[in-house]
């Protein structure tokens, strides 16, 4: 669903005259969002009657029809004609957050799509209080990202849906809330489908050239170096990863300048195009979804998207460091030494810890630019999985300030986030007899471990956060907002945290 910013606008139709029963009367369908306090709204509020009637009396038999993640399909006659009406609730109580109505509005999008319908009145009692604009700003992202849909490698490519909201709100400045919302949504949408993409359309060179065309969009620097640019630099432990595959490793910069003469942050992402695993080769089952090992570097270009489209004044720079990882003849052999760009030399026990390699690189030319933050994000390991889920990404850093910035940026975007500790035996772990660095520790704390290893490239004094995105960056089945396949995970967190930088 695609939302430029004329049809933002057109999402409010009663931004001054509050509810207006008119608009509900005339819709084709109307989606009602409701928390259980929201229910004695009903009658205080211009809704049609035979409305309000419909869900009170089905809101007495069962307490469940404002339960969060339910959705009630209701026809009523209203005008003479049939009219649908979607009940999606989300809660009560402490239940009642913004990221609870993110889900909810996921959901009624999809049913709205299967029902086919074209037009909705998008109605939330929620919405009459003034204060709530990040209540219709967490709604509308849910409406979109909910009905996201991606049929790019079909035979025949399908229609996207043609699915139109009006959301009847009374938040002073809607028609703003709504704009910076769909630019945000169509942002975690460009990401979810850079990593939908497979590997044979998605190659280093393909991420550049994505990289360079958003920095011509937006007037932004943008600087790629290619294999002979990196050996002069040193960045072996980069090349190292690439150097088995047919298609040649690049590390990108692109900077966005909003805030004048401002210290810059760096974003960095690993954007592994695929990952095989090289000589270390990964099974065969389930293999095909490290198609997905780009997801860090893809919420990076995500993020920069919507900074730079919102005019966020604060300076980022986003690096991806890119590289497919494929057994060969040329490819890095376990036990194999290779020195990084800052002169540590690191042991290759696993080629399939190969994310951490490319970083290592990536975070010390971030730095060698200026960086006074580094944020770096990364499919880095399964461990993660294990230690949090699929709906929590990891954090560790060398500062807590900025860790705390990113988990409270992540609680406004809908996105969890727990601190991991930086423990010292697991820096511990990763030294080396015959080089500085092993380049796995195994499996023990190992999102700890991978973490910790990447920090070891990072200049000293530089506040820097790793985030493990390994359980979270793509999702196994459709709720809520997100769909089956990549998530966009991430990228509304960066561009929340650039907002509040």
């Amino acid at each position: 669903m695609d939302l430029d910013q004329e049809t933002a606008k057109e999402l409010v139709k009663s931004v001054i005259d509050g509810f207006e029963e008119e608009s509900i009367v005339n819709a084709e369908s109307v989606t009602l969002f409701l928390c259980r306090e929201c229910l004695p709204c009903l009658t205080k509020m211009n809704i049609p009657a035979n409305i309000v009637q419909a869900v009170n009396g089905l809101a007495e038999k069962n307490e469940d029809l404002t339960a969060a993640g339910s959705l009630t399909d209701l026809v009523i006659a209203q005008d003479g004609r049939l009219q649908r009406v979607i009940v999606a609730g989300f809660g009560k109580g402490d239940e009642c957050k913004p990221n609870n109505l993110r889900k909810a509005a996921g959901s009624a999008a999809r049913a709205l799509i299967a029902a086919k319908i074209k037009h909705t009145a998008v109605v939330a009692p929620i919405l009459s209080n003034p204060a709530r604009a990040h209540y219709l700003a967490a709604l509308a992202e849910g409406l979109v990202l909910g009905g996201y849909q991606f049929t790019e490698c079909k035979g025949k490519p399908e229609a996207k849906p043609e699915l139109d909201f009006s959301i009847i709100s009374g938040i002073p400045d809607a028609e703003r809330v709504l704009a910076e919302a769909e630019v945000v949504a169509d942002a975690v949408c460009y990401t979810r489908d850079l990593v939908n993409r497979p590997g044979n359309l998605v190659t280093p060179s393909v991420m550049a050239e994505e990289a360079e065309a958003l920095a011509l969009e937006y007037d932004m620097e943008f600087e790629i170096l290619d294999v002979t640019m990196m050996e002069a630099m040193g960045m072996r432990a980069l090349l190292a990863v690439g150097q088995g595959s047919i298609h040649p490793p690049c590390l990108v910069t692109i900077k966005y300048n909003g805030a004048g003469a401002a210290p810059y942050t760096a974003y960095v992402g690993k954007g592994i195009t695929f990952d095989s695993g090289g000589i270390s080769i990964k099974p065969s089952d389930n293999m095909g979804e490290m198609k997905d090992d780009m997801a860090g570097a893809g919420a990076v270009l995500g993020a920069l998207r919507a900074i730079a489209a919102l005019k966020i004044p604060c300076n980022v720079m986003g690096i991806i460091a890119c590289a497919e990882n494929m057994p060969s003849g040329s490819a890095q052999r376990p036990g194999d030494v290779v020195k990084a760009a800052n002169g540590k030399t690191i042991e290759v026990i696993s080629t399939d810890a190969e994310g951490r390699m490319v970083l290592a690189d990536a975070v010390w030319y971030a730095c060698k630019q200026g960086a006074a933050k580094v944020v770096d994000i990364a499919t880095l390991t399964g461990g993660v999985i294990v230690a949090l889920g699929t709906e929590t990404a990891g954090i560790v850093g060398n500062d807590d300030v900025l860790i705390r910035q990113l988990i409270e940026a992540g609680k406004k975007a809908g996105e969890s986030y727990w601190q991991l500790p930086a423990l010292p035996e697991c820096k511990e772990a990763l030294k080396s007899d015959v080089a500085d660095l092993l380049n796995s520790a195994g499996r023990e704390a190992s999102c700890i471990s991978g973490g910790l290893f990447i920090g070891e490239f990072v200049e000293a004094g530089i506040p820097w956060a790793h985030i493990d995105i390994g359980g979270t960056s793509t999702a196994a089945k459709t709720a809520g907002f997100k769909v089956k396949g990549g998530t966009g995970f991430g990228v509304s967190t960066l561009i929340k945290l650039a907002q509040e930088m």
